[in-house]
């Protein structure tokens, strides 16, 4: 959905985001992620924040990743067609739709390559089955005997069962514990364990960001590995790329980079 006039005039007042472009509408929990285009060729995202309000102008990551307890978890025998896939968890228990609007890949074995969008789940246990609801049918069919499956939160927030905060976006960490999203254009403020506080990003476009070094006009950026929420100028097989440098960066200032997430 494209906005030609003002985009917090049209996205914002559609969300019914308050004065400060938030808002702790739960009803916006199946709207997190979505994305919209100004004319100028910006882009936004709705994200949901965790425990730590976002100033303006600083990268954000999103949740924390669980890891390994849950990556190559063994996966049911389910039919083509199936909207419903159930798995075994590792070490780590799941809380009701800690993964809605998340995805679970088939990683191994019969139906590998798979990527599935998940709609709901229950609460389970540590090492106990979980019965995933899908938004996406099974194209190829899973079976017991050899078929893997991980799961992803969404990267743009989920709302962690009876914590909501535990599965939210954060600021870009120093070192990456999950994916760089974008950046800030106004203050997030923190969500509470049971109220979630949801807000827009910029994923593409000229915007200001923090610089944890001088970056230099024409080179690209990635999350500073000094200061949180920061850019630094990017080198080869240390973190991702998020955009390019428009101006000559100083440090610990905000300055324009062209964000692409």
């Amino acid at each position: 959905m494209t906005f030609i006039s003002d985009f917090k005039g049209a996205a914002f007042s559609l969300f019914g985001l308050n004065g400060g472009n938030t808002s702790n509408d739960t009803s916006l929990f199946t709207m997190v992620g979505t994305k919209f285009r100004t004319a100028d060729y910006r882009e936004f995202v709705l994200i949901q924040n965790g425990g730590t309000a976002l100033p303006s102008g600083v990268l954000v990551q999103g949740p924390v990743s669980i890891g390994a307890n849950h990556t190559g978890l063994t996966v049911a025998t389910a039919a083509i067609g199936s909207k419903t896939l159930t798995v075994t968890l590792g070490a780590t228990a799941v809380t009701a739709n800690q993964y809605a609007g998340g995805l679970i890949v088939i990683s191994a074995g019969t139906g590998i390559g798979q990527t599935l969008k998940i709609a709901s789940h229950p609460a389970a246990a540590l090492s106990t089955a979980v019965v995933l609801t899908l938004e996406d049918a099974l194209s190829v069919a899973t079976a017991v005997a050899d078929s893997k499956g991980s799961l992803t939160l969404n990267p743009y927030g989920s709302a962690n069962g009876v914590d909501v905060t535990s599965s939210g976006c954060v600021i870009s960490p120093t070192t990456a514990t999950g994916p760089t999203i974008g950046v800030t254009i106004s203050p997030i403020p923190a969500s509470t364990a049971t109220v979630p506080t949801y807000g827009f990003i910029q994923c593409k476009g000229a915007v200001a960001c923090l610089n944890g070094a001088g970056t230099a006009i024409g080179l690209d950026v990635m999350p500073s590995s000094a200061t949180a929420g920061a850019v630094i100028t990017y080198a080869v097989a240390t973190r991702n790329r998020v955009g390019t440098a428009t101006v000559a960066g100083e440090n610990t200032k905000a300055q324009l980079i062209n964000i692409q997430l």
